[in-house]
């Protein structure tokens, strides 16, 4: 019967990254005593690779080889895993088609088009700052709209999103590029925000590109909401 391996903690928040996917650092929590091949089978629930064709690759903080997770019945504390180090995915199934480059517009270019997704996106948020649907009960929005709300919420307070997303508060405070009144900044456990913290030119906060967004304080609630680990995402 296999032993397993001898840790101080059960668990360990590891960056995800993949070889066939655009998307880039993705913490995820795992079980040290989790073996490599039902991590393959995570896996193939969340991206459809099949674990066969799966090859996992541990690397260190700074991103430096440390070795192939290939044994699928040892346990992945087995291979040392520590916090904040990253488990690359390598797709080998010779039928996925690899991304290609695609074709980009420069932003003043994008900016000179008649009708584009930033202009209808940025009338679209001012709506919204403004009190949503037109026909409704609107409150008033001025430029101390939810702030009681807002002092509430304190800096690096973990957090969930009404819709469901988590993170880490990064800023609260005006945002005028969006709109009047109080907004909560977040950077996001999953690259599925807006931005970067930057908005219009005005870095609010740093955090990696897509990480980023912002929300009205009452569309948050702030508590003890851990990184959710591959399964429960």
């Amino acid at each position: 019967m296999q032993a397993g391996p001898e840790v101080n903690d059960s668990t360990v928040n590891l960056y995800l990254t993949y070889n066939i996917s655009t998307f880039k650092m993705i913490s995820i929590r795992f079980d040290l005593m989790q073996t490599i091949g039902s991590i393959k089978e995570s896996i193939e629930k969340k991206y459809g690779s099949n674990p066969k064709f799966i090859q996992l690759q541990l690397k260190d903080k700074q991103g430096n080889f440390i070795t192939y997770l290939n044994d699928d019945v040892k346990f992945l504390g087995t291979y040392g895993a520590k916090d904040g180090y990253e488990m690359h995915i390598i797709d080998n199934n010779p039928n996925i088609v690899p991304n290609v480059q695609k074709y980009t517009i420069s932003d003043e270019d994008y900016d000179k088009l008649p009708v584009n997704m930033r202009k209808l996106k940025k009338q679209f948020l001012q709506q919204q700052a403004a009190g949503g649907n037109l026909g409704q009960n609107k409150p008033e929005i001025n430029v101390n709209y939810q702030e009681d709300e807002a002092l509430q919420i304190a800096i690096n307070s973990r957090c969930q999103i009404n819709q469901g997303q988590r993170g880490t508060v990064r800023y609260v405070g005006q945002v005028p590029e969006i709109g009047l009144g109080y907004f909560v900044g977040i950077e996001l456990d999953e690259p599925t925000g807006t931005n970067n913290g930057n908005i219009q030119g005005f870095q609010y906060f740093q955090c990696p590109q897509k990480f980023g967004i912002f929300v009205r304080p009452n569309e948050i609630i702030v508590g003890d909401y851990p990184v959710l680990d591959l399964d429960e995402i």
